[in-house]
């Protein structure tokens, strides 16, 4: 394995340290105000944090990966991606920059980017599945950590957690 290589494949799995610090940030926001003596909504506040490492960070990372490093890849070899990548990227970047923002915001603004953040996740998660199914396709973006983790279960804790944060709706 060669230099570029092993670089390619640690950047493309950086996403997994966004998941650990939101996880770190939202444990020391909690232990914070506990301290503090102030009521947070443990729910909320780690649904800011997803929405802002996960929604926001990863999503832009994955757009810039979606979006160019493919072309750029393909074009040292001489294939042409799908513009569907550039479309999928700009998505990405355009829904995670709005996810930067998450965490000041209020419910219906983090539920407005976590219905299409979950949408877009298990539409992925089907078309990876179809990949597998169909063209057995089992290269890690397609049956690895990237479809158990970014495209069922982060979907799954964001819905869940804009349920259990619904009390601060009112």
């Amino acid at each position: 394995m060669n230099a570029a290589a092993v670089i390619g494949n640690v950047l493309s799995h950086v996403y997994l340290l966004f998941y650990a610090l939101a996880v770190i940030l939202w444990w020391r926001t909690m232990r914070r105000a506990r301290l503090e003596h102030r009521a947070l909504d443990s729910a909320f506040v780690f649904w800011g944090e997803l929405l802002f490492w996960y929604g926001g960070l990863t999503l832009i990372w994955a757009g810039f990966f979606h979006g160019y490093e493919q072309h750029i890849a393909a074009a040292s070899i001489g294939w042409q991606p799908s513009p569907f990548e550039y479309e999928l990227g700009w998505f990405e970047i355009g829904i995670g920059i709005a996810a930067l923002f998450a965490r000041r915001q209020n419910y219906g603004y983090r539920l407005a980017l976590t219905i299409p953040i979950v949408i877009f996740s298990f539409a992925a998660a089907a078309q990876h599945i179809a990949m597998m199914l169909t063209k057995h396709n089992f290269a890690p973006n397609n049956a690895g950590m990237m479809l158990w983790l970014n495209d069922i279960i982060m979907p799954l804790l964001l819905a869940w957690l804009a349920f259990a944060a619904r009390e601060e709706n009112r």
